[in-house]
Protein backbone atom coordinates (compact mmCIF):
# COMPACT_ATOMS: atom_id res chain seq x y z
CA UNK A 1 0.00 0.00 0.00
CA UNK A 2 2.80 2.09 1.05
CA UNK A 3 4.44 1.31 -2.25
CA UNK A 4 1.39 2.20 -4.14
CA UNK A 5 0.91 5.68 -2.21
CA UNK A 6 4.67 6.17 -2.80
CA UNK A 7 4.15 5.54 -6.80
CA UNK A 8 0.86 7.73 -7.05
CA UNK A 9 3.01 10.83 -4.79
CA UNK A 10 6.31 10.50 -7.19
CA UNK A 11 4.20 10.49 -10.47
CA UNK A 12 2.12 13.29 -9.18
CA UNK A 13 5.16 15.31 -8.44
CA UNK A 14 6.61 14.70 -12.30
CA UNK A 15 3.22 15.69 -13.52
CA UNK A 16 2.60 18.86 -11.83
CA UNK A 17 6.62 19.92 -12.72
CA UNK A 18 5.98 19.13 -16.40
CA UNK A 19 2.97 21.46 -16.48
CA UNK A 20 4.90 23.79 -14.85
CA UNK A 21 7.60 24.42 -16.86
CA UNK A 22 5.06 24.00 -20.02
CA UNK A 23 3.18 27.14 -18.35
CA UNK A 24 6.76 28.82 -18.36
CA UNK A 25 7.67 30.83 -21.30
CA UNK A 26 11.15 32.27 -20.32
CA UNK A 27 12.01 33.46 -23.66
CA UNK A 28 11.83 36.93 -24.07
CA UNK A 29 8.72 38.73 -25.15
CA UNK A 30 8.33 40.26 -28.59
CA UNK A 31 8.82 43.98 -27.93
CA UNK A 32 5.83 46.11 -27.89
CA UNK A 33 5.36 48.53 -30.91
CA UNK A 34 6.41 51.73 -30.86
CA UNK A 35 4.51 54.85 -32.04
CA UNK A 36 4.60 58.44 -31.68
CA UNK A 37 6.67 61.16 -33.95
CA UNK A 38 10.32 60.97 -33.47
CA UNK A 39 13.37 63.04 -34.29
CA UNK A 40 16.41 61.53 -35.12
CA UNK A 41 19.91 63.38 -35.18
CA UNK A 42 23.15 62.97 -35.96
CA UNK A 43 26.23 64.87 -35.38
CA UNK A 44 29.19 64.71 -38.06
CA UNK A 45 31.44 67.41 -38.89
CA UNK A 46 31.11 67.94 -42.67
CA UNK A 47 30.22 66.19 -45.49
CA UNK A 48 32.78 65.09 -47.70
CA UNK A 49 33.51 64.41 -51.38
CA UNK A 50 31.70 61.24 -51.02
CA UNK A 51 30.59 60.62 -47.29
CA UNK A 52 30.21 62.56 -44.14
CA UNK A 53 33.54 63.58 -42.29
CA UNK A 54 32.51 61.81 -38.84
CA UNK A 55 32.77 63.91 -35.81
CA UNK A 56 35.56 62.74 -33.40
CA UNK A 57 36.14 64.19 -30.18
CA UNK A 58 39.35 64.83 -28.77
CA UNK A 59 40.61 64.45 -32.40
CA UNK A 60 43.59 66.82 -33.38
CA UNK A 61 43.09 68.26 -35.78
CA UNK A 62 39.83 68.67 -37.71
CA UNK A 63 40.32 71.95 -40.23
CA UNK A 64 38.06 75.67 -40.58
CA UNK A 65 39.21 77.65 -43.00
CA UNK A 66 41.49 79.76 -40.41
CA UNK A 67 41.86 77.34 -37.90
CA UNK A 68 42.55 73.53 -36.97
CA UNK A 69 40.57 72.53 -34.02
CA UNK A 70 40.02 69.72 -31.61
CA UNK A 71 36.49 69.66 -30.25
CA UNK A 72 36.19 68.51 -26.47
CA UNK A 73 32.74 69.46 -25.45
CA UNK A 74 28.93 70.14 -26.99
CA UNK A 75 26.14 70.66 -25.33
CA UNK A 76 22.37 72.14 -26.49
CA UNK A 77 19.08 72.15 -26.24
CA UNK A 78 16.33 72.13 -28.66
CA UNK A 79 12.66 73.13 -28.33
CA UNK A 80 10.26 75.02 -30.75
CA UNK A 81 9.70 72.09 -33.22
CA UNK A 82 6.79 72.51 -35.50
CA UNK A 83 5.76 71.11 -38.88
CA UNK A 84 4.71 72.91 -41.71
CA UNK A 85 1.91 71.39 -43.66
CA UNK A 86 1.73 71.48 -47.20
CA UNK A 87 -0.95 74.83 -47.03
CA UNK A 88 2.02 76.55 -45.06
CA UNK A 89 0.44 76.67 -41.71
CA UNK A 90 2.10 75.29 -38.87
CA UNK A 91 1.28 72.73 -36.89
CA UNK A 92 3.48 73.17 -33.18
CA UNK A 93 5.11 70.46 -30.72
CA UNK A 94 5.53 73.08 -28.07
CA UNK A 95 5.54 70.81 -25.06
CA UNK A 96 8.99 69.10 -26.51
CA UNK A 97 12.17 69.78 -24.87
CA UNK A 98 15.25 68.03 -25.96
CA UNK A 99 18.87 67.95 -24.59
CA UNK A 100 22.11 66.65 -26.29
CA UNK A 101 25.35 65.84 -25.03
CA UNK A 102 27.95 64.84 -27.48
CA UNK A 103 30.37 63.29 -24.99
CA UNK A 104 27.59 60.76 -24.37
CA UNK A 105 26.97 60.08 -28.11
CA UNK A 106 26.58 61.58 -31.66
CA UNK A 107 23.17 60.07 -32.51
CA UNK A 108 19.97 60.76 -30.90
CA UNK A 109 16.01 59.83 -31.28
CA UNK A 110 13.86 61.65 -29.23
CA UNK A 111 10.29 61.40 -29.03
CA UNK A 112 8.49 65.11 -30.05
CA UNK A 113 4.69 63.97 -29.88
CA UNK A 114 3.04 61.10 -28.71
CA UNK A 115 0.83 60.70 -32.22
CA UNK A 116 1.85 61.06 -35.62
CA UNK A 117 0.12 63.87 -36.98
CA UNK A 118 -1.08 62.04 -40.19
CA UNK A 119 -0.65 64.69 -43.37
CA UNK A 120 1.87 66.06 -45.85
CA UNK A 121 4.64 68.62 -44.51
CA UNK A 122 7.10 70.51 -46.54
CA UNK A 123 9.30 71.46 -43.33
CA UNK A 124 10.73 71.09 -40.08
CA UNK A 125 11.06 74.14 -37.54
CA UNK A 126 13.31 74.19 -34.41
CA UNK A 127 15.16 76.26 -32.46
CA UNK A 128 18.39 75.80 -30.48
CA UNK A 129 18.17 77.11 -26.89
CA UNK A 130 14.76 77.07 -25.38
CA UNK A 131 11.68 79.72 -25.30
CA UNK A 132 12.04 82.90 -22.82
CA UNK A 133 9.24 81.44 -20.90
CA UNK A 134 11.34 78.76 -20.04
CA UNK A 135 14.82 80.75 -19.96
CA UNK A 136 13.68 82.54 -17.09
CA UNK A 137 12.21 79.77 -15.10
CA UNK A 138 13.26 78.11 -12.18
CA UNK A 139 15.20 74.92 -12.93
CA UNK A 140 14.56 73.66 -9.79
CA UNK A 141 10.62 73.59 -10.43
CA UNK A 142 11.22 71.11 -12.98
CA UNK A 143 10.31 67.60 -12.17
CA UNK A 144 13.72 65.78 -12.65
CA UNK A 145 12.85 63.84 -15.71
CA UNK A 146 12.53 67.08 -17.56
CA UNK A 147 15.86 67.85 -19.52
CA UNK A 148 15.69 71.51 -17.79
CA UNK A 149 15.37 70.14 -14.76
CA UNK A 150 18.35 71.48 -11.91
CA UNK A 151 19.37 67.45 -11.98
CA UNK A 152 20.08 67.74 -15.42
CA UNK A 153 20.79 71.56 -16.01
CA UNK A 154 23.51 71.83 -13.68
CA UNK A 155 26.36 72.75 -16.49
CA UNK A 156 23.96 74.49 -18.46
CA UNK A 157 22.43 76.91 -16.57
CA UNK A 158 24.26 80.30 -15.61
CA UNK A 159 24.99 80.79 -12.31
CA UNK A 160 26.34 84.43 -12.58
CA UNK A 161 23.32 85.42 -15.34
CA UNK A 162 19.49 84.45 -15.71
CA UNK A 163 18.83 81.75 -18.03
CA UNK A 164 20.27 78.68 -20.03
CA UNK A 165 23.14 77.70 -21.88
CA UNK A 166 21.18 77.71 -25.15
CA UNK A 167 24.62 75.66 -26.86
CA UNK A 168 27.83 75.09 -25.37
CA UNK A 169 30.94 74.02 -27.63
CA UNK A 170 34.53 73.62 -26.11
CA UNK A 171 37.93 72.23 -27.36
CA UNK A 172 41.38 73.27 -28.54
CA UNK A 173 42.61 75.66 -31.64
CA UNK A 174 46.03 76.22 -33.90
CA UNK A 175 46.27 79.00 -35.91
CA UNK A 176 47.88 78.12 -39.28
CA UNK A 177 51.69 77.66 -39.24
CA UNK A 178 51.64 78.47 -35.95
CA UNK A 179 52.07 74.88 -33.69
CA UNK A 180 50.80 77.24 -30.66
CA UNK A 181 47.68 75.31 -28.74
CA UNK A 182 44.83 77.48 -27.38
CA UNK A 183 41.51 76.54 -25.96
CA UNK A 184 38.02 78.37 -27.49
CA UNK A 185 34.67 78.49 -24.96
CA UNK A 186 31.67 79.65 -26.51
CA UNK A 187 28.54 79.41 -24.88
CA UNK A 188 25.45 81.02 -26.56
CA UNK A 189 22.46 81.93 -24.44
CA UNK A 190 20.05 84.83 -24.16
CA UNK A 191 16.60 85.14 -25.34
CA UNK A 192 18.33 87.70 -28.11
CA UNK A 193 19.83 84.28 -29.42
CA UNK A 194 16.98 81.96 -29.54
CA UNK A 195 16.27 81.89 -33.32
CA UNK A 196 14.02 79.73 -35.15
CA UNK A 197 15.91 77.63 -37.57
CA UNK A 198 13.55 76.13 -40.93
CA UNK A 199 14.46 72.89 -42.21
CA UNK A 200 12.73 72.84 -45.76
CA UNK A 201 12.55 69.71 -47.65
CA UNK A 202 10.04 68.04 -50.41
CA UNK A 203 6.53 67.27 -49.84
CA UNK A 204 6.54 64.65 -47.24
CA UNK A 205 3.22 62.47 -46.52
CA UNK A 206 3.55 61.18 -42.88
CA UNK A 207 0.91 58.01 -42.65
CA UNK A 208 2.03 55.06 -40.08
CA UNK A 209 1.82 54.59 -36.37
CA UNK A 210 5.63 55.29 -35.91
CA UNK A 211 7.26 58.06 -37.93
CA UNK A 212 11.06 59.40 -38.00
CA UNK A 213 12.19 62.03 -38.93
CA UNK A 214 16.18 62.45 -39.65
CA UNK A 215 18.47 65.68 -39.57
CA UNK A 216 22.08 66.05 -39.67
CA UNK A 217 24.01 68.78 -37.54
CA UNK A 218 27.25 69.50 -39.85
CA UNK A 219 29.72 70.87 -36.79
CA UNK A 220 32.36 72.62 -39.06
CA UNK A 221 29.22 75.08 -39.92
CA UNK A 222 29.45 76.33 -36.78
CA UNK A 223 32.91 77.83 -37.83
CA UNK A 224 32.75 78.38 -41.59
CA UNK A 225 29.00 78.80 -42.49
CA UNK A 226 27.82 82.13 -43.28
CA UNK A 227 30.30 84.20 -42.27
CA UNK A 228 33.79 82.36 -41.47
CA UNK A 229 34.97 82.52 -37.75
CA UNK A 230 38.91 83.25 -37.03
CA UNK A 231 39.41 81.92 -33.87
CA UNK A 232 42.28 84.44 -31.80
CA UNK A 233 43.11 85.09 -28.58
CA UNK A 234 39.72 88.27 -28.94
CA UNK A 235 37.64 85.62 -30.37
CA UNK A 236 38.23 82.34 -28.51
CA UNK A 237 35.63 83.14 -26.08
CA UNK A 238 31.97 83.84 -26.01
CA UNK A 239 29.50 84.38 -23.30
CA UNK A 240 26.84 85.83 -25.51
CA UNK A 241 26.96 89.39 -23.75
CA UNK A 242 25.10 92.50 -24.83
CA UNK A 243 26.62 93.41 -28.20
CA UNK A 244 28.87 90.23 -28.26
CA UNK A 245 29.57 90.25 -32.14
CA UNK A 246 31.37 86.82 -31.80
CA UNK A 247 28.47 85.30 -30.68
CA UNK A 248 26.24 86.69 -33.04
CA UNK A 249 28.24 85.21 -36.17
CA UNK A 250 28.26 81.63 -34.82
CA UNK A 251 24.80 81.66 -34.14
CA UNK A 252 23.51 82.39 -37.33
CA UNK A 253 26.14 79.47 -38.53
CA UNK A 254 24.43 77.60 -36.10
CA UNK A 255 21.54 78.11 -37.98
CA UNK A 256 22.95 76.73 -40.88
CA UNK A 257 24.59 73.83 -39.54
CA UNK A 258 21.58 71.61 -39.73
CA UNK A 259 20.51 69.44 -42.48
CA UNK A 260 17.72 67.00 -43.26
CA UNK A 261 18.07 63.61 -44.02
CA UNK A 262 14.79 61.83 -45.17
CA UNK A 263 12.79 59.66 -43.45
CA UNK A 264 14.19 56.46 -41.39
CA UNK A 265 12.83 53.33 -41.90
CA UNK A 266 11.72 51.76 -38.43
Amino acid sequence: MKSTLRSYFILFSISALVISMEGCDHSPEPPQQKSGLFLELNHVYEMGSSAPVPLVLNQSWLPTTLNQIEINHCQYYLTGFALQRSDSSWLEFPEAVTYADLERQLHYAWKIADVVPFGTFIALRLAVGVDSLRNHSDPAAWPASNPLSLLNSAHMHWNWNTGYIFFKLEGQYQRPNMPVNGGFSYHLGGDTFYRPIIIRFSPTTLNKALESMKVELRMRQFFDGGHTHWITDSSSFSHASLGDRVADILASNLSGAFAWKGMANP
